[in-house]
């Protein structure tokens, strides 16, 4: 993304991306975390958020900043949380990469362009769909078109009037950008849900996906194969709980032999 530090607008698509594709988030409790420091750096430093959308190892933010007051912001929030992440995670060292990339948005098509590319993200990494990712600012604009006063991490009710109406915003976003037709929503279960579904299962067996490397070998073995025999595969095991490929398969096949000698004695 081009770094450009001045817009006749005020309007920048910000990405934050972790050092060598660091995991930033490795829970719901760290992206809460991220929000509410965002709201409450960049409320006092005059910036408003417009979009955001939290993914894995990078954040997504469209501001708006008449002050130039975003860097000051923008270093805050990263700094703040990564010293706050690194405390919770035991690890040292860069959690982002060295600067923030920003870029200028000169008019109400890039502006608009920018919203959709940042909630259309998760889509496009083949995470979950537009409309059912929980950790962007989708659901706010919704909101704000429906005049619900809950309070959001954005304020999008600077450019509701660019969409229109719900219906524009929800025909614009779901459209893809080369003018083909929008999103089919009756897609199979989508990797959020299913590593939510995971994690209510490790949860159920006593411990949460993203503390299970920490647990004792004996119950963390137990659990990686309840959710290999529940039909998550050994890749998406090692996704969603950071175990390595090679360990997940050890422990699989070891608990395999198990149970077939259990089932042959019977």
């Amino acid at each position: 993304m081009q770094r450009v530090w001045r817009t006749v607008t005020g309007f920048y698509h910000v990405c934050a991306r972790g050092v060598g594709k660091q995991l930033i988030f490795e829970g719901d409790e760290d992206r809460w975390e991220f929000l509410e420091l965002m709201r409450e750096c960049c409320r006092e430093a005059g910036v408003t958020v417009i979009a955001w959308c939290l993914m894995g190892n990078h954040v997504h933010l469209v501001l708006a900043d008449y002050e130039d007051a975003m860097s000051a912001a923008m270093h805050r929030l990263l700094l703040t949380y990564a010293r706050r992440f690194n405390k919770r995670t035991g690890r040292t060292g860069h959690l982002f990469q060295n600067r923030f990339d920003r870029r200028s948005l000169d008019t109400d098509r890039y502006l608009m362009a920018a919203i959709r590319y940042v909630h259309a993200n998760p889509q496009q990494a083949g995470i979950a769909l537009i409309e059912r990712y929980p950790w962007s600012s989708f659901a706010e604009y919704l909101r704000a078109y429906d005049n619900d006063a809950t309070r959001g991490f954005s304020d999008p009710s600077c450019v509701l009037e660019l969409f229109e109406s719900a219906k524009g915003f929800l025909d614009y976003s779901l459209s893809m950008p080369d003018g083909s037709d929008p999103v089919i929503h009756d897609m199979d279960e989508t990797e959020w849900e299913r590593r939510a579904s995971a994690d209510k299962m490790a949860k159920r067996l006593g411990v949460p996906l993203n503390e299970l490397k920490t647990v004792a070998p004996a119950r963390r073995d137990g659990i990686i194969f309840a959710l290999h025999d529940g039909g998550y595969t050994v890749r998406e095991i090692e996704r969603y709980t950071g175990i390595s490929k090679s360990t997940v398969s050890r422990i699989v096949r070891a608990y395999a032999r198990v149970k077939a000698q259990a089932e042959g004695s019977e």
